[in-house]
């Protein structure tokens, strides 16, 4: 599988950088080179000094940053599945991911941007429907909520969501 395989990837929630846009591709010389032309036409490179500060965070940080980073991550998962699942809306839990996927079905409206709007207007709590990231009929079911946060505004987000236990 090493001749086919290539993985893309990026330090964003990593080192908490969302805005740098740093990343990597790991893949066989014979796709590296391809990947380094396209990578040249389109985009262009982070600055400089970011490219290093992401450097030294990869030279520098030892096993135990990402230690902590995997357990926050696990418990901040939890905590919003443990709510999702009391209100009903049975979550999908991920195994590497920082998004939940939830079951909105029950929920008003005919789409999933609909039922994004309701959890919205009853909670304040924002969540992207699943048509943003693929169209099949009647996909519309699932809705994605984000867990990288403060642990202070997770926690807000949470109490917020107990308010769709009612509908």
């Amino acid at each position: 599988m090493d001749e086919r395989t290539i993985t893309i990837s990026g330090y964003s929630k990593t080192f908490s950088i969302t805005g740098w846009r740093i990343g990597y591709s790991v893949s066989h010389a014979k796709w590296a080179q391809m990947i380094g032309y396209l990578n040249d036409l389109i985009y262009v490179c982070a600055p400089a000094p970011l490219q290093m500060g992401v450097a030294k965070g990869i030279l520098e940080l030892k096993l135990e940053y990402y230690k902590e980073l995997c357990f926050l991550y696990a418990q901040k998962r939890d905590k919003l599945c443990n709510i999702l699942s009391e209100i009903g809306l049975k979550p999908s839990i991920p195994q590497g991911a920082y998004y939940v996927l939830a079951d909105v079905s029950h929920l008003p409206g005919r789409t999933s941007k609909e039922k994004t709007m309701v959890i919205l207007s009853k909670t304040g709590v924002a969540s992207v429907p699943d048509e943003a990231f693929f169209h099949k009929a009647g996909s519309s079911q699932f809705v994605r909520f984000c867990f990288a946060k403060e642990d202070k505004e997770l926690d807000d987000a949470c109490r917020r969501l107990e308010q769709l236990g009612a509908l």
